[in-house]
């Protein structure tokens, strides 16, 4: 797997989890901004994963809803991502 294909999968990994509750497993708030860390190795001709990347952990760090109304797993600005029991 390249370079862009492991940040990718680091971007679609850390969004099933946070966009899709009901998908099966857990990732703890820590373990999916290492996975969006991998965006410090994006080159500036792929600003478009770059801006997904940076949404998806300003997501996380402010608690954003507006896509899961029904299943809010926020608590004022803080993400609760679902952890490992």
């Amino acid at each position: 797997m390249n370079r862009l294909e492991e940040i990718t999968a680091d971007y679609w990994e850390v969004s099933k989890f946070l966009r899709d509750p009901d998908v099966p497993g857990n990732m703890t708030t820590e373990e999916s901004f290492k996975l969006l860390s991998s965006s410090d190795r994006l080159r500036p001709t792929e600003w478009r994963l770059m801006d997904l990347m940076h949404v998806i952990t300003f997501d996380i760090i402010e608690g954003n809803t507006e896509w899961r109304p029904e299943k809010q797993r926020a608590i004022g600005s803080v993400s609760i991502l679902p952890t490992k029991g």
